[in-house]
């Protein structure tokens, strides 16, 4: 392989590494069903989930989540139709210690990092991607990290669409849901892993990659063309 061609097939792999580098799933899907928040229409008004800090490697620029429909696979695949508010914070509420009242569980670090529909369908044994509007900076030494959910003009798709979810005291997740219902479930999530893996649904607008491999790859360009410059 010709050297300008080998530089870029390595600058590509850095930014792929790069991209990757920061993607995690917490949980495994071991219980079936789950319809809170996207298959049933009623949890309003709010769905919190917990995820412990101490489940991120360090710190973090989450651009993407996923949700997962590995175990549940007789309904049709439609989430409900409305418009969902996702907000992303810092908490010092613990997981399985979620305040009844869902505001007191909100850091003041909290940022509205999507507003729009789901897709229109989840394949059975696939996953549900939501690319965020904006990116939410999440360092574990602050707290655990809170996801919040509303949902406008929230109507049933008719079938109870379940998404995969762990159902385990002390694992590294709880939630809230309805009117202040509390338990040790949660569903299944993932952490930027639509940046490094087979993307099945999308929501825009689409990803914008992380600053730092914005950096490498520049500095792997930059490296290319001083090479060729040096070779004339």
């Amino acid at each position: 392989m010709p050297r300008r061609h080998l530089t870029l097939a390595l600058a590509l792999a850095t930014l792929g590494a790069a991209s990757s580098a920061n993607a995690l799933v917490i949980g495994t899907g071991s219980d079936a069903g789950n319809c809170f928040p996207f298959g049933c229409s009623y949890w309003t008004p709010t769905y919190q989930q917990v995820y412990d800090a101490s489940a991120f490697g360090g710190a973090m620029s989450i651009t993407t989540l996923s949700f997962y429909r590995t175990q549940e696979t007789w309904s049709d695949g439609t989430p409900n139709s409305g418009t969902y508010t996702f907000s992303l914070s810092s908490t010092a509420a613990a997981v399985d210690g979620l305040s009844a009242t869902a505001s007191a569980n909100v850091g003041s670090n909290a940022l509205a990092v999507f507003t729009g529909a789901l897709p229109g369908n989840v394949a059975a044994g696939g996953r549900m991607d939501i690319f965020l509007d904006t990116a939410f900076d999440y360092d574990p030494q602050l707290g655990n990290l809170l996801l919040s959910i509303t949902a406008t003009g929230l109507a049933s798709s008719g079938n109870l669409l379940g998404f995969d979810m762990v159902n385990v005291a002390g694992d590294a997740t709880s939630r809230l849901y309805m009117t202040g219902l509390r338990d040790t479930a949660g569903l299944v999530t993932g952490f930027n892993e639509a940046l490094s893996q087979p993307i099945e649904h999308i929501e825009s607008p689409s990803p914008v990659p992380e600053p730092t491999s914005l950096a490498l790859l520049g500095l792997s360009l930059a490296g290319l063309a001083g090479s060729r410059r040096l070779r004339k």
